[in-house]
């Protein structure tokens, strides 16, 4: 290191470093040598925890998509939900968002042919998911959803029988015409 000459302004103090080999060398990026040591920036004491449910913290989680989709005549809107969530919370949103699908999801064409079933297949699948998950227990102070009642329990849910029967109609008068 160099210490600047106090009587001429102009030379500029420039310190000189030069790092340590061990320093400079990787040997944690998977190549382990064992007469290195690893520097302390390179070392984690804890892995990175895994994200507990967006809802209530719980573990395990599934990570899967959600979906409601609302049909409009000409056109339709779809919310996704894509967070990490436990058995309980997964299953209650599941249940909200598929009997929303099942009586706003079916008033229009391509709502009618393509979207909503999409949308309770999806649904369905996500279902599956939650179900094979242990239960769990939120943190302290953390509150899961409620589960509410099964979907075919709740009367919004047959609504869907009404664009049913018309698409029935539809269909059936087409082929006897």
């Amino acid at each position: 290191m160099t210490t600047p000459n106090p009587g001429s302004d102009d030379e500029e103090f420039v310190p000189q470093y030069t790092a340590p080999a061990w320093y400079t060398t990787e040997p944690w990026n998977g190549i382990a040598d064992t007469d290195t040591p690893i520097p302390w920036h390179a070392l984690s004491t804890d892995p990175a925890p895994e994200p507990g449910c967006h809802i209530c913290q719980a573990h395990p989680v599934a990570h899967t998509e959600i979906r409601s989709h609302t049909g409009l005549v000409l056109w339709g809107r779809t919310r996704t939900v894509a967070e990490p969530l436990c058995r309980q919370c997964g299953i209650a949103l599941v249940r909200t968002m598929t009997t929303r699908t099942l009586w706003q999801g079916w008033w229009g064409l391509a709502s009618l042919l393509f979207h909503t079933p999409v949308a309770l297949e999806q649904n369905a699948s996500a279902y599956r998911k939650f179900k094979a998950l242990p239960a769990s227990a939120p943190p302290l102070g953390k509150a899961s959803l409620a589960p509410g009642k099964p979907v075919l329990r709740r009367p919004q849910a047959y609504v869907a029988f009404i664009p049913a029967a018309w698409a029935t109609q539809l269909i059936v008068h087409l082929i006897t015409g």
